[in-house]
């Protein structure tokens, strides 16, 4: 059986579907990899290194954000027909799903939808400020209504909304300890939060080289454990600012600093970086980070995920939509604190960093961390697909 796996066009959204690709191969089917024609194939900035995808891959025409050009030869789906020919299941990103349907209709080929992200948490007075909001003649439709509880954002509230409709299975690729409820749930189709895609240990390539893991090694066996400031794909100017006052904070609490940015940002302060601060370009989460004390990042799934299992704290600076749900998550989760990059200041930095010291923080990330130890989104993700393509093949007759 073919299985093409669309994936939307950022670096970030690539590797959890290089991994699902993957082990699909090793299962026996034929599966691959569709990305945007201007996609960057190997994320420079994963977490877990670039994605080294040995399985056949496919791209179709579009725009590096993950949307369709609609004024290429093909149409409003590009050349996603004939990337896609003869596949038996489509998987699709969520926030490909309109273009996927179209495509799956076409072909007549069966369907299923992946969401990267956890729906947001939703406070009672956020709940209560949407009802408000909907009562407004300007706000009237813009406004979704809320409840306490989890939300998902309204893009995403609308496609998965036709998911329902279309009796389409989604794949909840993160781990259920971000979210109260977990385990299959939904209509016919059904739903399942699976667990982290991440690629088997050993089959992965690394953004570090050799000597450069070698040299982190030997600077964190020389001292206490530090803390890892990532600040790398912000503008530089920002970078600078936020790596000043990262150092700033790490002085003041008396600990050492593991700085990941981009060289140009650190070439300006190389001079002034003191000898407890290592800079580096490109981190490896799943090596580092059990060996930090805690962990500052942006609001990534890679950045979450690892900094969870490692079972340490993580204070989360996010600035896009997708990295506040991450920064809400870890709070709701008891994992960590969130601090908006717009209001990091050396003053700010230094005390939600002070709090992550706290014993309940610390145990419960600790308890959190061991049972996503025990996850395995691939593995339980799989067996669902198998289970799927049987029961539709099954229906035909």
């Amino acid at each position: 059986m073919k299985i093409t796996l669309l994936a939307y066009g950022k670096p970030e959204a690539v590797q959890p579907f290089a991994a699902l690709a993957s082990a699909l191969k090793s299962g026996g089917y034929e599966a691959g990899v569709a990305v945007s024609a201007g996609s960057d194939l190997c994320p420079a900035h994963s977490g877990t290194g670039r994605a080294w995808m040995h399985q056949r891959l496919w791209r179709y025409l579009g725009s590096g954000e993950g949307g369709l050009e609609g004024g290429n030869p093909g149409g409003r789906t590009g050349n996603l027909r004939e990337v896609c020919a003869e596949s038996d299941l489509i998987v699709s990103d969520l926030r490909m799903l309109d273009h996927a349907l179209a495509v799956s209709s076409e072909l007549n080929s069966k369907l299923m939808a992946a969401a990267l992200t956890p729906p947001c948490p939703v406070s009672r007075n956020a709940a209560l400020l949407s009802g408000i909001l909907r009562k407004l003649p300007f706000f009237y439709g813009a406004a979704g209504k809320r409840e306490p509880g989890y939300a998902w954002p309204l893009a995403w509230e609308s496609a998965l909304n036709k998911t329902v409709s279309r009796d389409i299975p989604v794949l909840h690729a993160y781990s259920a300890c971000f979210l109260e409820r977990r385990g299959e749930s939904g209509g016919p189709a059904g739903q399942i939060v699976t667990g982290e895609w991440r690629m088997a240990a050993g089959t992965g390539g690394s953004n570090c080289s050799s000597k450069s893991r070698e040299d982190t090694g030997q600077w964190l066996d020389k001292g206490e454990t530090p803390l890892y400031f990532g600040f790398s794909g912000l503008p530089l100017q920002v970078q600078v600012h936020c790596i000043q006052n990262a150092l700033d904070a790490s002085r003041e609490l008396s600990c050492r600093a593991v700085i990941e940015a981009d060289w140009q940002a650190l070439g300006g302060l190389r001079h002034e970086l003191p000898v407890n601060a290592l800079p580096v370009e490109q981190a490896d989460y799943d090596r580092l980070f059990p060996r930090c004390r805690s962990v500052l990042h942006r609001g990534s799934s890679a950045a979450a995920h690892a900094s969870l299992r490692a079972g340490i704290p993580a204070l989360v600076c996010p600035a896009a939509e997708e990295e506040q749900v991450w920064g809400r998550l870890t709070v709701a989760a008891g994992a960590g604190g969130c601090l908006p990059l717009n209001k990091v200041t050396r003053k700010k930095l230094t005390q939600r960093l002070k709090a992550l010291e706290d014993k309940r923080v610390r145990n419960k990330t600790a308890e959190l961390g061991a049972s996503l130890r025990e996850e395995n989104g691939i593995e339980t993700a799989i067996p669902f697909i198998d289970r799927y393509l049987s029961w539709t093949q099954y229906r035909k007759f």
